[in-house]
């Protein structure tokens, strides 16, 4: 716009602004009520998109909770959506990838391409979009769509998207990331766009970001890198490069569409519905709970929850109080009780216990507009002693800005919310048959090439498989080497991929120490007390009524310190730097996880000396972990180097 009122200079331009909702069907037809001012309105808008366009340029509303402009008014520009989507072939139900389409900014776009398309001359679109757009699945299509109907694309990502814990000092008012896309269009020039010039200011102070957008036009196209655009899925930024070729080789964790796979089958965690009602670290104050809410209802239960984030609804409090009502007397509801508190994979490094009482969690998946999603098959799957399993992020990108480990194991009945972000799915050695039965998981090539090799039988080697793809995971030189191919939103067609050894010794070395790791999330795990702490002494210095507080800032990294405070005393515990950056799956497993759940808010109880034995042990156990991951690495790095023999995939 700058530019254009340079060329012409102020006094020949013009600026009309229209209130009317271009998406309508009037504005495409030039069929409105001119008696009215919304009408008339309507009309104008129909007489200016459709001259000779040049240029659109704008910051289109976004929202991905609601579906507007769906109505018959709204035909027309709906039809023009399936551009935007996949092939009718790979579409299916529930698929997620699609939700985005509806999206109004979507819809802006789409508009903005069909009247650029439209006019016989060259033209530029230039829009604000969200910053997934330059990479998500879910405009995948969208995007492809671009790449085939322009001539240039320029991206410039603005702000990062603060809910994955970036430092982002945005110029738009939103936790969403923005970005800028540009497009220019040849007219007559049938070409597909191949490369994207990208520019990344999403990590700069406002301040500078203010400065360097609205500095002289040439240095600003200066600071773009040019990139090929990849012709799978069109991203519009850069991927760090990794061996492309020995990627190949690997077995991704699971597939789509009869892709070779590890895993055949995977499942989302059980997601709960409030998840505060129905869970607690301890078991004893879970029933406890549960019999004050019975007695006093909604009032008593705020007592509990008050303190959190998200405290639960009173209609749901009432419908959890009707339903223990309903059990009888006081024996009988005790027992119910007893009956139904399970361990629980709550979240990494923690175990917790959930009431899952299937009878009550049904009622909730219907009441005050649901949320809750028990998946009779994880039910089902861990009811038996044998499933093991672990949870995956899908979308290590919307996790954290740089990737870090994005696996944890599941012992127990895992929740959803296993990873930070989006659904954790579950990948373990058996699945229902859905004939009352279970059966392996495993891909029977993977199977039978495990079996050959070790002399297992196939049950114990489902076992290993799951110990062994666990490990490779957690390595953090095949995070770092793979950091391209792993580091992405969600991608259905495209799981991280594992190299899958044919070396037995090696195969069950990985395997071993994967197992080591996942003992250290078994709740009753007693680790070695490899910090060195004086257990004894620390254990003495928790004074009678302490509330721990789970404050903002709880380490002093210069020290290396934990800090344990009730707001009025302050008790130091040693803790490496390396253990207070520990993040899995988007969580800081102290700060976020075990500090969080075990404060006031949550537990509603003193910490006492046995709770710090727990945090004790809790720090040794990931203590631990870092050990392993070092072990492991170790032997990884010659399986990344090509130096091992592998079962090689034939995708």
């Amino acid at each position: 716009m700058a530019v254009l009122e340079k060329q012409i200079g102020k006094k020949n331009s013009k600026i009309d602004i229209l209130l009317a909702n271009t998406l309508s069907n009037s504005v495409f037809n030039g069929d409105a009520n001119a008696d009215s001012i919304e009408g008339r309105e309507l009309l104008q808008a129909n007489k200016i998109s459709n001259l000779p366009l040049k240029l659109v340029i704008g910051n289109p509303p976004c929202s991905d909770t609601s579906r507007e402009n769906s109505t018959a008014d709204f035909s027309i520009i709906n039809e023009l959506m399936e551009d935007f989507r996949p092939p009718k072939e790979l579409r299916h139900g529930r698929q997620n990838i699609q939700k985005q389409v509806n999206n109004p900014f979507m819809q802006f776009l789409r508009w903005s391409c069909k009247k650029l398309l439209d006019s016989h001359n060259h033209s530029v679109l230039a829009l604000v979009v969200p910053l997934s757009f330059l990479e998500a699945e879910s405009y995948r299509y969208a995007r492809k769509y671009l790449c085939e109907h322009f001539s240039d694309v320029w991206a410039v990502a603005v702000d990062a998207d603060a809910r994955t814990g970036a430092r982002s000092d945005s110029l738009f008012k939103t936790l969403q990331g923005r970005a800028v896309i540009v497009l220019t269009r040849k007219y007559g020039d049938t070409a597909p766009v191949t490369k994207v010039c990208y520019c990344d200011y999403s990590h700069c102070m406002r301040g500078e970001k203010e400065r360097l957008l609205s500095g002289d036009i040439a240095d600003i196209s200066s600071r773009f890198e040019e990139y090929a655009i990849d012709t799978d899925l069109f991203m519009f930024s850069p991927v760090k490069s990794f061996n492309t070729d020995m990627y190949k080789k690997f077995w991704p964790v699971s597939g789509e569409n009869g892709q070779n796979a590890i895993f055949m089958n995977h499942c989302s965690g059980i997601k709960l519905a409030p998840t505060a009602i129905f869970t607690h670290v301890k078991a004893p104050m879970l029933k406890r709970r549960c019999r004050e809410i019975v007695s006093n209802g909604a009032d008593e239960a705020m007592v509990w929850f008050s303190g959190q984030d998200r405290p639960p609804k009173e209609e749901k409090i009432i419908a959890f109080q009707n339903a223990l009502n309903g059990c009888g007397d006081r024996r009988a509801m005790d027992q119910t009780l007893s009956d139904n508190i399970r361990p629980y994979s709550f979240r990494p490094f923690l175990t917790s216990n959930v009431l899952l009482w299937q009878d009550v969690l049904m009622k909730y998946s219907r009441i005050g507009g649901g949320g809750t999603r028990l998946r009779p098959e994880i039910i089902k799957a861990y009811s038996d002693q044998n499933t093991i399993g672990f949870a995956m992020a899908h979308a290590p990108k919307d996790l954290n800005p740089t990737l870090s480990q994005f696996v944890s194991f599941c012992w127990y009945y895992p929740d959803n919310d296993m990873c930070a972000r989006g659904n954790s799915h579950i990948y373990m050695n058996q699945y229902p048959n859905g004939q009352g039965g279970m059966t392996s998981n495993i891909s029977p090539k993977i199977i039978d090439a495990v079996s050959s090799m070790t002399g297992m039988t196939e049950t114990e080697a489902a076992k290993k498989i799951v110990f062994y793809v666990y490990a490779v995971m957690c390595s953090q030189v095949y995070l770092d080497d793979f950091e391209g191919a792993l580091f992405t939103v969600n991608q259905s067609d495209k799981r991280a991929r594992v190299p899958v050894v044919s070396d037995k010794d090696k195969f069950l070395e990985i395997a071993g120490i994967g197992r080591n790791i996942a003992e250290l999330e078994k709740a009753d795990f007693e680790p070695e007390n490899i910090l060195g702490f004086d257990y004894e002494m620390l254990m003495q210095s928790i004074p009678s009524g302490f509330r721990l507080k789970n404050v903002t800032h709880p380490f002093d990294s210069d020290k290396e310190l934990l800090l344990l405070t009730d707001g009025t005393k302050t008790i130091e515990v040693y803790c490496p730097l390396s253990l207070q950056r520990l993040n899995i799956s988007g969580y800081d497993v102290i700060k976020a996880v075990w500090l969080k759940f075990n404060s006031y808010d949550f537990a509603h109880c003193e910490f006492a000396k046995n709770d710090m034995k727990r945090l004790l042990d809790f720090l040794n156990i990931i203590a631990m972990h870092e050990k392993y991951v070092e072990k492991l690495d170790e032997v990884m790095a010659p399986v990344l180097e090509g130096l091992v023999p592998l079962v090689e995939n034939e995708n």
